[in-house]
């Protein structure tokens, strides 16, 4: 049975005019408070992401749903026969994904029409794309296991080009104003040429780069199995600081109000200072956290592989609200017009608001 604790959340904007606003809107303004609930054919492996008014998310048996976004009423589905890991892209009205054997798609975002579909035709290959794409300046950009980063023309599936990192990959990539940030399994990390794949710059860690590098207000921040979460200025490549949380970051960082949150293998929720890097608090969960969290109104939202999704406070930690799903939840949260929107392992797609 599935159960929702709301704690009391008397004090959230007196916390953050103490210590610091951190959203615009009052963290008391979200109610956690269950919009709709659409059951999958299997267990939800991929993100959501919003585009106008459909929802759009993968699971593990390889159908990308397009959901209404305000009734959780499905729209269209279009199957893959692999399993959709990461979020999918958007540019204007087309849906971009991959699956794990390896083929890239372009869809109609409305209807779910195929636009295109790209496989690698190099031997040995498709590896398979288990995390998110990211697009830019009309191109869309995957990661593969075969160990390349691919980049596609967005209208036409053509490839532009690709760089061969030498290993397999699971991260996701990450753009930013012309470049493209891919963290490796070798613990390598690369800041390619959007425009023609040509590596500019790079650096690295003790341990695998499995998650997708973050970047705000010039600095792009990249965590590690080794523990560390390091900080570069993107402007003349000036490392900035460096975090050890003791044990592998097994998320991607999110930034706001001046903080970072990110989860860990054992279940840490960290919060840090943005430009020091300095510990502010963290939470401790049962069972590891690989869901990437949002952040609105307030609010630290994430899910655990332990069954629960929960709402912390951004700026103390203290749990505001938590959901018991049962099964694991990796998918990275979004909130969009105040509606939270996350998938699971028990084969539901949820909005709570």
């Amino acid at each position: 049975m599935k159960k929702v604790t709301r704690r009391p959340m008397y004090g959230l904007v007196l916390a953050a005019a103490v210590i610091g606003l951190l959203c615009s809107a009052p963290a008391q303004a979200w109610q956690g408070v269950q919009k709709w609930v659409y059951g999958a054919e299997t267990s939800v492996s991929g993100s959501p992401i919003v585009a106008g008014n459909i929802l759009l998310i993968g699971d593990n048996n390889g159908k990308l749903y397009a959901l209404d976004k305000n009734s959780g009423k499905a729209l269209w589905s279009f199957n893959t026969g692999a399993s959709i890991k990461g979020r999918p892209a958007v540019i204007e009205k087309t849906v971009y994904f991959g699956g794990t054997n390896g083929t890239f798609f372009a869809l109609d975002v409305n209807s779910g029409t195929e636009r295109w579909r790209y496989s690698p035709k190099e031997a040995n290959t498709p590896g398979g794309s288990w995390s998110s794409p990211a697009a830019g300046d009309g191109r869309v950009y995957f990661n593969s296991v075969d160990g390349k980063v691919y980049a596609l023309s967005g209208s036409t599936g053509d490839l532009l080009w690709n760089y061969d990192t030498g290993r397999g990959l699971r991260s996701a990539p990450a753009y930013s104003d012309g470049l493209v940030f891919i963290g490796a399994y070798e613990g390598v990390f690369h800041a390619l040429s959007a425009k023609t794949g040509h590596r500019e710059w790079g650096g690295g860690s003790g341990g695998a780069i499995g998650s997708a590098a973050a970047v705000s207000d010039g600095v792009v921040y990249f965590g590690s199995w080794d523990g560390t979460l390091q900080a570069v200025l993107i402007k003349g490549v000036v490392p900035q600081w460096k975090f050890d949380a003791g044990e592998s970051i097994t998320t991607s960082a999110a930034a706001a109000g001046g903080r970072l949150f990110f989860g860990t293998i054992n279940g840490k929720m960290i919060a840090l200072d943005k430009a020091s890097g300095n510990r502010i608090w963290e939470f401790a969960v049962p069972g590891g956290i690989h869901s990437t969290p949002a952040v609105h109104d307030g609010i630290v939202f994430f899910g655990s592989d332990g069954g629960n999704f929960y709402g912390l406070d951004a700026a103390s930690g203290r749990e505001v609200w938590k959901f018991e799903s049962g099964r694991e939840i990796m998918s990275d949260p979004v909130v969009v017009d105040g509606v939270l929107y996350f998938g699971g392992f028990d084969g539901k797609v949820y909005a709570f608001e």
